[in-house]
C-alpha cells in the first residue's frame, strides 16, 4: 500500500500556516537582533503581513488557519494577570518618583491626545490613537476587540471603518517603537554623562550588591506543591481571569476586564499565591505571547495599500504630537520630584517601547559613556532600576488601566 502524502502546497493547511507565521517571527527577531532592537520585531512582522496580504502573496486566512488566533483570544486575560505578577509593590514603593512620572505622563498625554484628536478627526480615532501612543499590544487589542464588537452589531464607527480602526493603532505602535528607541538612546547617553560626572566628582560610589530582582524568599508561595505545577498555575490564572470578568460584569463592563485582571495579578504576587512572573514557571509564556501578538495582525488581512492613504495624516499627527507631549509633560513632572531633565524625559518615553527596550538602551548608554568597568557599573546601577520600573509603570500598568477606560467610550 502506497503511503499517503500530505500536499504541503495547500495554502490553508494548518501546519503550513503555523510554520509561515513562525517564519515571519523568525525574520523579525533576526532583524531586531541585528539592529540591536532599533527595528522592532513587531515592525518587521507588520510590514511582511501588510505587503503579503495586500499583494496576495500569502493567504488572507493564514493567521486564522495557524490556530494561533483562537489560542490568543482564549489566553489574553492570562497574559494580563501574568503581567500583574511581574509587579512588586515593594519595588514600586522604592521607585515612587519613577512611578509618578511614568503614570502621570501616560494619563495626561492620553487626555491631551484624545481631545486634540477629537477636534481634528473624530472620537473613535482619538481614542485609538491616544491608546496606541501611550500603550502597548494589549491596549491595541482592547481597541480592536471593541471596534469589532461595534461593527458586528451594525454600528457606525465614524471616520474609519472597523478594519482601518483596527489597523490604525497597530501601525502607530510599530512606528512609535522605532522613534522611541532613537530619541531615548540619545537622551540616556546625556544622563549617563551626568552620572559619570557625579561619580568622578566623588558624589556617587559603586555598591557591590546589585538591586535584587525577584528574591528567593519572595519566590516562596503559600500554596501546596500540587498547586504550583505548570497546569495548576495555568488553572489559577484562568480562574483569576474568570473572576475579573465577573467583577467587570458587576460594573456593566464600565471597568474593563483586563484592568481588573492586571490588579488581581499584583494581588496574587503580593500575597504569594503565585510566584513572580507566574507564566515563566509554566514553559508556555513564549507561545502564549506569540498567539496574542498574532491577534493584532489579523485585521491586516482585510486592508489594501490604497486604504492606508487615509491613515497617513492621523498616524503622523499622533507620532509627532505624542512624542513631543510625552517629552514636555515628563520633563515638568520629573523636575518637580527631583529627577534630572534627561532622566525625567527618558522615563516618560518608556511609554513608547517598554521592557526589554528599557534595559537594552540603558546598558548601551552605560557601555558607550563609561570608560572603565566600574564606571559602566555605576551608570547602570543609577539608571537601570529606574528605567525598568518606568517601563512597568507606563506600558504594563497605567496604559492598560487608562486604555481600558478609554476603550469603553468607543461609540458606534
Amino acid at each position: 500500500m502506497e503511503p499517503e502524502y500530505i500536499d504541503i502546497a495547500q495554502p490553508m493547511l494548518p501546519i503550513l500556516a503555523f510554520t509561515l507565521v513562525m517564519l515571519v517571527w523568525t525574520i523579525g527577531e533576526f532583524i531586531s537582533a541585528k539592529t540591536k532592537a532599533l527595528v522592532s520585531m513587531m515592525l518587521v512582522a507588520s510590514m511582511i503581513f501588510l505587503i503579503g496580504f495586500s499583494a496576495d502573496l500569502i493567504p488572507h486566512d493564514m493567521i486564522q488557519q495557524s490556530g494561533l488566533l483562537g489560542l490568543g483570544q482564549a489566553v489574553i486575560g492570562l497574559i494580563i494577570v501574568h503581567l500583574g505578577t511581574m509587579m512588586s509593590i515593594d519595588d514600586l514603593k522604592a521607585q515612587w518618583r519613577t512611578f509618578v512620572i511614568g503614570s502621570v505622563t501616560v494619563v495626561v498625554v492620553s487626555l491631551v491626545l484624545y481631545f486634540a484628536g477629537a477636534l481634528l478627526f473624530d472620537r473613535n480615532v482619538a481614542i485609538a490613537g491616544a491608546s496606541a501612543i501611550t500603550g502597548g499590544t494589549l491596549s491595541i487589542l482592547m481597541v480592536q476587540g471593541k471596534a469589532a464588537a461595534i461593527d458586528a452589531a451594525g454600528g457606525n464607527l465614524g471616520m474609519l471603518s472597523a478594519a482601518l480602526l483596527a489597523v490604525f493603532p497597530l501601525l502607530i505602535l510599530n512606528f512609535k517603537n522605532f522613534i522611541g528607541f532613537l530619541v531615548t538612546a540619545g537622551i540616556l547617553k546625556k544622563e549617563a554623562l551626568r552620572v559619570r560626572g557625579e561619580y568622578r566628582a566623588g558624589n556617587l560610589k559603586l555598591y557591590e550588591e546589585e538591586v535584587k530582582e525577584n528574591t528567593k524568599t519572595e519566590s516562596e508561595v503559600i500554596l501546596p506543591s500540587y498547586l504550583q505545577t505548570p497546569y495548576a498555575v495555568l488553572f489559577l490564572l484562568g480562574l483569576t481571569e474568570l473572576f475579573a470578568r465577573w467583577l467587570s460584569g458587576l460594573t456593566n463592563g464600565y471597568v474593563n476586564t483586563f484592568v481588573i485582571a492586571l490588579l488581581l495579578g499584583i494581588v496574587l504576587r503580593h500575597f504569594k499565591i503565585v510566584k513572580p512572573s507566574a507564566l515563566s514557571t509554566t514553559d508556555s509564556f513564549g507561545l502564549l505571547m506569540i498567539s496574542i501578538m498574532v491577534i493584532a495582525f489579523g485585521p491586516l488581512a482585510d486592508i489594501n495599500l490604497a486604504d492606508l492613504v487615509a491613515l497617513i495624516w492621523p498616524i503622523l499627527f499622533y507620532l509627532v504630537a505624542g512624542v513631543l507631549s510625552i517629552m514636555g509633560i515628563a520633563y515638568v513632572i520629573g523636575r518637580q520630584v527631583g529627577y534630572s531633565a534627561a532622566l525625567s524625559i527618558a522615563v516618560g518615553l518608556t511609554a513608547l517601547f517598554g521592557f526589554p527596550g528599557t534595559m537594552v538602551l540603558t546598558k548601551e548608554a552605560a557601555a558607550a559613556v563609561g570608560e572603565t568597568e566600574e564606571e559602566i557599573a555605576v551608570i547602570e546601577q543609577n539608571i537601570l532600576p529606574i528605567m525598568v520600573t518606568a517601563g512597568f509603570s507606563t506600558i504594563t500598568i497605567t496604559s492598560v488601566i487608562v486604555g481600558g477606560i478609554m476603550v469603553g467610550f468607543l461609540v458606534g
